[in-house]
């Protein structure tokens, strides 16, 4: 619950709104900040810091407000200045141009130390790159699904890896007059086409996209690939939360079949 203390300790102070979105733990103070909760301090202190490094063009970041101690984390809880800027489902040319210029800017990034945490999106990407297996409490049927989509991968001995924005379909919103901005960054380790596989592949499952949206994405020797790692990505973190209930995994499951079978 957030405190009047912990306005205090961001230097805010005014109404408090809920925000719909994410997993509706975000509020607003008035119309300067935004915070939300987190659970791993040194994640979130090591994120922000390079988010405040960086001198967006084309494009604008949702930038941190430190707390009067100096801290981006605050009794589990950081800061964000509050921009405008609307959620729009597909424009894919559009999200793909800015995740271009945000992953630019974030090439020569040192990821040597980068803290991943622990959570069931961190753990589906493990499983999507092969580093990682499913719970064994996850039904057998789903496990055979994923591993089948497995099946059609192999992991090469070098990939050009960075830290990427692996959540931007619904995490760029729009103004009329402002730059595209880039809220709640999900970094993790991986080449910068599997961050835009999922992106492409997040538009066509949840937005509506059509799936030829799919040739959108840069056709190299890795393209299909990072299309199956994406969908892999995605039902493997589903099968975490699905546990033993195939119905809701399978719900998914139909909504990413199109963009496999299209690749085949």
């Amino acid at each position: 619950m957030l405190s009047e203390e912990l306005g205090y300790s961001f230097n805010l102070s005014g109404k408090i709104v809920p925000l719909f979105g994410g997993q509706n733990t975000s509020v607003r103070v008035n119309n300067e900040a935004v915070l939300k909760p987190v659970d791993d301090v040194q994640h979130y202190e090591w994120l922000l810091t390079i988010i405040d490094m960086i001198n967006p063009h084309g494009y604008r970041l949702s930038k941190p407000i430190r707390s009067t101690k100096g801290t981006f984390v605050s009794e589990g809880w950081v800061c964000t200045k509050f921009e405008r800027g609307q959620d729009v489902n597909g424009l894919i040319k559009e999200k793909l141009h800015v995740s271009r210029l945000f992953h630019h800017d974030l090439s020569n990034i040192n990821f040597k130390d980068f803290p991943q945490g622990d959570n069931p999106w961190v753990e589906g990407h493990r499983i999507a790159w092969q580093k990682g297996e499913l719970p064994m409490e996850v039904n057998i049927e789903i496990r055979k699904i994923i591993n089948k989509l497995l099946l059609k991968v192999n992991l090469k001995e070098q990939y050009n890896s960075q830290i990427v924005h692996a959540d931007l379909a619904g995490n760029i919103l729009f103004d009329d007059v402002l730059p595209p901005l880039i809220i709640d960054f999900s970094p993790t380790v991986a080449p910068v086409e599997y961050a835009e596989a999922i992106l492409v592949c997040d538009c066509i499952a949840w937005q509506g996209s059509r799936v030829s949206n799919i040739d959108l994405l840069i056709n190299n020797k890795y393209n299909k690939e990072m299309i199956v790692r994406a969908v892999v990505f995605r039902l493997a973190v589903e099968a975490i939360f699905s546990g033993k209930d195939f119905n809701r995994f399978i719900e998914q499951y139909y909504l990413f079949k199109p963009i496999i079978d299209f690749i085949e």
